[in-house]
This record gives C-alpha cells, sequence and structure tokens, in this order.
C-alpha cells in the first residue's frame, strides 16, 4: 500500500507539470517542464528486495527555443539561438524569452508588467522609429530620418540553462543548478542573435503533453486501484479474525 501511495504522488505531479504545459500552449517564451521518476531503495539490503515504491527524481526544463512567430511589432523581440532578455525587477535582474516589450508613458522599453529591460533603453520623444540589429544595436530616428538616438543590447547566457528557477510570468532565476550568467553582445560567444519584429512561442509539444498526461492519469489509476484492493484484502482478514 505505501509503494502504491507514493505512486499516487508521482504520477500527481506528473499530470500537474503536463498539464501546466498544456494551459501555456500560446504563451510566448514558455519553456516546457518534464518529470523523471526514480525507484525508491529498498529498507533493507536483503538479497531480491523490492523498492518501496516510487518518487520524484527531477522536474527538468526545457532549454530548448520555440518556434519564432513574425509578429511585425517594432517592440516585440526573439533570440534566435541561446540567450535570455535581461528585466529589471523589485531591485535586482530576471532573466525571459518572452520578448513582447512596449514603450511606456516616460519612453522607457518595458516588459507586460511593466518592469524595464536591462541594460534601460530610454527613446527620445523625437523618436519616431526604432530598430534592433542582430548584433543588439538599437538606432532611433526622428521623423525626417535624421539618427536621434543609439544604444546596444545585451543579453545573458548560462552553463546549464535548464537549471534556472521558474519565478512565474515568464521570469527566471540564476541558481546553483543554472550556473553563473555571463552578459554578452548578441550574436558572440555562442548567444543568439535578435532579431525585431518576431517573438519566440512556447517550447511545447501538444502531442507529446497529451501522451504523458494520459501516462500519468492511467499511472494515478493503477496505484489508486493497488490500493482499493489492498483495502479489501485487510477488510476481508479483518472479517475473518472477527
Amino acid at each position: 500500500m505505501s509503494a502504491a501511495l507514493s505512486g499516487l504522488s508521482a504520477h500527481a505531479t506528473m499530470v500537474e507539470v503536463d498539464a501546466g504545459n498544456l494551459a501555456n500552449l500560446n504563451t510566448t517564451g514558455y519553456k516546457s517542464s518534464r518529470v523523471h521518476l526514480a525507484a525508491l531503495g529498498s529498507s533493507t539490503s536483503a538479497p531480491g528486495e523490492t523498492g518501496r515504491g516510487v518518487q520524484v527524481a527531477a522536474i527538468e526544463r526545457s532549454s530548448r527555443p520555440g518556434p519564432l512567430i513574425s509578429t511585425g511589432v517594432p517592440s516585440d523581440f526573439a533570440i534566435q539561438g541561446e540567450g535570455f532578455f535581461q528585466v529589471q525587477q523589485n531591485g535586482g535582474t530576471v532573466y525571459t524569452s518572452d520578448g513582447a516589450f512596449h514603450l511606456d508613458q516616460n519612453r522607457y522599453l518595458v516588459d507586460a508588467a511593466g518592469n524595464r529591460l536591462h541594460p534601460e533603453l530610454k527613446l527620445p520623444p523625437e523618436a519616431a522609429s526604432f530598430q534592433v540589429a542582430p548584433s543588439g544595436r538599437v538606432t532611433a530616428w526622428d521623423g525626417g530620418g535624421q539618427e536621434v538616438f543609439s544604444a546596444d543590447l545585451t543579453i545573458e547566457t548560462f552553463p546549464y540553462p535548464s537549471g534556472l528557477a521558474g519565478l512565474g510570468h515568464n521570469d527566471f532565476g540564476a541558481t546553483a543548478a543554472s550556473g553563473p550568467g555571463s552578459t554578452v553582445t548578441p550574436g558572440t560567444a555562442g548567444a543568439g542573435a535578435i532579431l525585431q519584429g518576431v517573438l519566440e512561442g512556447p517550447d511545447v509539444d501538444p502531442t507529446r503533453e497529451m501522451v504523458s498526461l494520459m501516462v500519468g492519469q492511467r499511472g494515478f489509476e493503477a496505484n489508486l486501484k493497488a490500493i482499493q484492493t489492498a483495502d479489501a484484502m485487510l477488510g476481508e482478514i479483518i472479517n475473518l479474525r472477527a
């Protein structure tokens, strides 16, 4: 019964993670997660002793880039390759693949929550248009075509991006598992180039997620049936003793 209980918990986690992936099927820059299961060790070292059930060994976040979606919106960016945008949040820096930025009332480029892109990009009032090169070079022009602003946008790369901690709202934080971040120029040191007017779609395969979800549901049902059978057997034993 204890082994079946561990199976219930593990497969419930599988269902929760797969359902979360499917729920974010249209979330810009979303990175899917995968549950890895492992056997619980035996409580003894007796020959032929079986394990005590199953446990969640890890929940691994994908580091694969999602599909690129053209929007034509000048403030939409995507990284073609490795790297994350840096965003200022609560006095610190978080990282994201969601490049759906916009200009706030003070002409700063900010994310959907109003957090400023880092390094800060503030376009002057006279700027009528701007362009971001694959190298991260930002150039703005006034209505007459005169250049009025230029700056460089950098991105952050990590040795093990799957080790980043999810903070919600498409934001990630560095951890010991991800390794220290490196601020680089787009298109150099293995980092991806920046594409303007493009967004990175979610890294979610609906077919794979549906299959994994069904496996999790069936595993949950099988372990529940095992508990019900064990309960019925215990009931029979109690009735016989009575």
